[in-house]
């Protein structure tokens, strides 16, 4: 349901196939273009993802990537899995186990390269009598459009696969500029603009979370063991090797923000409507909890920045999906931009304020007659921090939750329905104002 570069598609299929970014060596792109141009070799590439073990020995392979070729039965032409789809359909989602669950996943990336072998799931060309309908496929069925045009949707595919094929490049990239003017032509109402376009491409080829993910760990880590240097041992050498990596994490982050907003320009709306780009704003938010208490702790943003790093990675494991995807009917509200940017930021403060936890617990550890009162000054210090990055995380949650109330009465008539995401959001405000509250409790002080 959204137009986009076949740079995003050939990411997007690529990964769903084989939750790889890179078969073989070759970019997705290559991938996409070998799997249109070249259907035949490309069955006999191992590149469908498969995890579980009794699936590998049914169609007899032994490592985690299956040829498309592997799923057919060459001497009955059949499809080896055909009676363990049906079965595992016919169960109830509660009831499908593991297996299931597998024969699922590959049957769907099955049938994503069947598509793409036949040409239907591409569909690039424009219809001239009606470019808000859809789009025709790389092998259209061309009905009532004039003859120029249909000579046009016939033939200009299958001359720019022959060209790949033969390794003619200048007339493919000719033919490919042909393909672009035909689009901007007839689609030109409905396509993204050329910004839009370059912005996508630009965001896809730099990987910056990914890239930052790396980028965090590394400084992070290093922080951390000078943080603990310094507590034991101050030279002004090493107060200034911490300044400087303090001022590349600061650089980080404006590398971050400025990704955050490149996706929130592409998509239209704001980069926290799904799984992933939840995790990527906890993780913005959670450095810039730290930046804010950074003036006065080096061991704040040097956790903070650990933290970071371990947060984008999770959201680039292979079952996490950075799709750009069109809204849900139910997130297209001004809600969405108020409601969880509020409640999503209140997880940055409250997970800065476990890893200050547990950097005060190592430091207890730590503690012995010699740097007893040196470790105590610096434990007073960070809980100081831990208690405001509680109450703020706390203040967040609260709003961001009585929030989700007033757009669930907008959205479905009513505040509350007792759902798991309305009670746990409500189990996590009561917890955490427990913890705020227990100073005032003389037992517990």
């Amino acid at each position: 349901g959204r137009l986009k570069p076949v740079s995003t598609l050939a990411s997007e299929l690529v990964r769903k196939i084989s939750r790889k970014s890179k078969i073989e060596g070759q970019t997705s792109e290559q991938v996409l273009l070998g799997m249109l141009s070249n259907p035949f070799e490309w069955q006999s590439v191992p590149m469908i993802k498969v995890k579980h073990p009794d699936l590998k020995q049914l169609i007899g392979v032994e490592d985690n990537l299956a040829a498309y070729l592997d799923f057919i039965n060459m001497s009955k032409g059949t499809y080896k899995l055909a009676d363990h789809v049906s079965a595992a359909y016919n169960k109830k989602p509660a009831q499908r186990d593991m297996f299931d669950k597998d024969i699922i996943a590959v049957d769907e990336r099955l049938n994503i390269c069947y598509m793409l072998y036949n040409g239907e799931l591409v569909r690039i060309l424009p219809d001239p009598t009606d470019p808000y309908a859809s789009w025709y496929s790389l092998r259209p069925n061309v009905k009532n459009v004039a003859a120029e045009d249909s000579a046009f949707l016939v033939q200009i595919m299958p001359s720019y696969f022959e060209a790949i094929v033969k390794g003619n490049n200048q007339l493919s990239t000719e033919l490919v500029e042909g393909i672009a003017s035909y689009q901007k032509k007839y689609g030109a109402e409905i396509m993204p603009s050329q910004s839009k376009i370059n912005m996508e491409l630009k965001y896809n080829k730099m990987k910056i979370f990914e890239n930052l993910s790396k980028l965090y760990l590394i400084l992070g880590l290093i922080m951390i063991i000078l943080s603990f240097i310094e507590i034991f041992r101050r030279s002004r050498v090493l107060g200034i090797i911490i300044k400087v990596f303090i001022v590349l994490i600061i650089i980080g982050f404006i590398y971050q923000t400025a990704g955050l907003a490149m996706r929130w320009y592409i998509s239209g709306h704001a980069p926290w409507s799904n799984g992933y780009e939840s995790l990527i704003y906890i993780a913005w938010v959670t450095l810039l909890a730290g930046l804010v208490f950074s003036k006065k702790s080096n061991l704040t943003i040097a956790a903070t920045t650990f933290l970071t790093s371990i947060i984008l990675m999770v959201a680039h494991l292979s079952w996490m999906d950075p799709e750009i995807t069109n809204l849900v009917p139910v997130l297209k509200s001004y809600w969405l931009t108020i409601h969880v940017s509020i409640i999503t930021a209140s997880y940055g403060f409250l997970a800065l304020s476990a890893l200050l936890g547990l950097m005060n617990l190592i430091l207890m550890i730590l503690k012995n007659k010699k740097n007893h009162e040196m470790l105590s000054l610096r434990i007073t210090k960070l809980t100081g921090f831990n208690d405001l990055s509680i109450l703020v995380g706390l203040y967040l949650l609260t709003i961001g939750t009585f929030l989700g109330g007033v757009w669930a009465n907008e959205r479905w008539v009513r505040y509350w329905g007792w759902d798991p995401k309305e009670t746990w959001a409500l189990v996590s405000v009561l917890i955490y104002a427990f913890i705020v509250n227990m100073n005032s409790i003389p037992v517990l002080k």
